[in-house]
C-alpha cells in the first residue's frame, strides 16, 4: 500500500506545472527557454513579480516556448492583460482591461502579428475607437467615437500612416482634417 501511494505522489508531482521565477530560465542562441540549473527545456509557469512582491505576470511554457494564456496584473492585484500565445507567438485575442475589471482594449493576433480590428473602449464600457490592422500595420478607415456612441474622427490609414480624415461633432456635422492635424495623429 505505502508503493501504490508513493506511485501516486510521484506521478502527481511528475505532471505537476514547474512554477519558474527570475534567474530560473535563460535564453539559449535559438530563442528557447531553458532551465539556468538543469538545461532542461522550459516546461511550466514563469512568475514575475513587482519590487513589493506581488505577481507582475504569468507565462506559461511548453518544450521552451510560450504556449498558452500569458496574464499581467496591477499591482494592486487585478488582472491587467491577457495574451494566447501558441508556439511561442501571439495567437488570437489579446485583452487588456481597466482596474475597474472592464475590457479597455482588445486586439486580434495572427502569427505574432496584429490582424483585424482592434477595440479600444472607454471606462464606461463603450466603444472608445475601432482600427483594422493587416501584418501589424494599421490599414483602412479607422473610427473614433464619442462616449455618446457618436462618430467623433474617421481617418484612413495605409500601412499606419495617416493619409485623409474627417471630424465630426456632436450633431454629426463633418469635417475635413488638415494636412496638419492627420500628421499629428500617426500611429
Amino acid at each position: 500500500m505505502k508503493f501504490v501511494m508513493l506511485l501516486l505522489l510521484s506521478l502527481t508531482l511528475y505532471g505537476a506545472d514547474k512554477i519558474y521565477e527570475y534567474g530560473d530560465l535563460e535564453v539559449q542562441d535559438d530563442g528557447m527557454l531553458i532551465e539556468t540549473k538543469t538545461k532542461a527545456l522550459a516546461n511550466g509557469i514563469g512568475k514575475f513579480y513587482y519590487d513589493s512582491g506581488r505577481v507582475r505576470g504569468e507565462t506559461p511554457f511548453k518544450d521552451g516556448k510560450r504556449e498558452g494564456l500569458g496574464k499581467t496584473y496591477y499591482e494592486t492585484g487585478e488582472l491587467q492583460s491577457e495574451t494566447l500565445f501558441k508556439n511561442d507567438m501571439i495567437e488570437g485575442l489579446r485583452k487588456s482591461y481597466f482596474t475597474s475589471g472592464k475590457v479597455q482594449s482588445e486586439t486580434p493576433f495572427v502569427n505574432d502579428k496584429a490582424q483585424g480590428v482592434a477595440k479600444i473602449y472607454y471606462p464606461s464600457g463603450k466603444l472608445q475607437s475601432e482600427t483594422p490592422f493587416h501584418d501589424n500595420k494599421a490599414e483602412g478607415i479607422s473610427k473614433l467615437y464619442y462616449e455618446s456612441g457618436k462618430v467623433a474622427n474617421e481617418i484612413v490609414f495605409k500601412q499606419s500612416v495617416a493619409i485623409s480624415g474627417f471630424q465630426y461633432d456632436e450633431k454629426g456635422k463633418k469635417t475635413a482634417m488638415s494636412e496638419e492635424q492627420i500628421k499629428e495623429i500617426g500611429l
